[in-house]
């Protein structure tokens, strides 16, 4: 079976980061008009997105640019789970 790149997909099986349990990763991802894999990565804690990854021009290899978003979620969560989480984190004025 051939894989269709021609169009983003909310969700990706083949993106498989190590995630701790009740966070899950949804992807779409599909070339730009020059052919380079780009899209959007979303980090979920429960119903809670903690993050949004901007990806672009990630190469042609669809095998090659999963890798590489696998490795930047697995990254950002190692990071975010390094920092302390309480209090009030909303912005504010300056």
């Amino acid at each position: 079976m051939e894989d269709n790149n021609s169009e983003q997909q909310p969700k990706q099986a083949d993106a498989s980061p190590v995630l701790p349990p009740g966070w899950r990763l949804e992807l779409k991802i599909g070339p730009d008009a020059e052919g380079e894999l780009s899209g959007v990565a979303e980090v979920w804690q429960g119903r809670v997105m903690r993050c949004r990854l901007v990806i672009t021009r990630y190469g042609q290899d669809r095998k090659a640019a999963i890798a590489r978003v696998n490795a930047r979620v697995e990254y950002w969560l190692s990071e975010w789970l390094a920092r302390p989480h309480r209090g009030d984190t909303d912005f504010t004025e300056l």
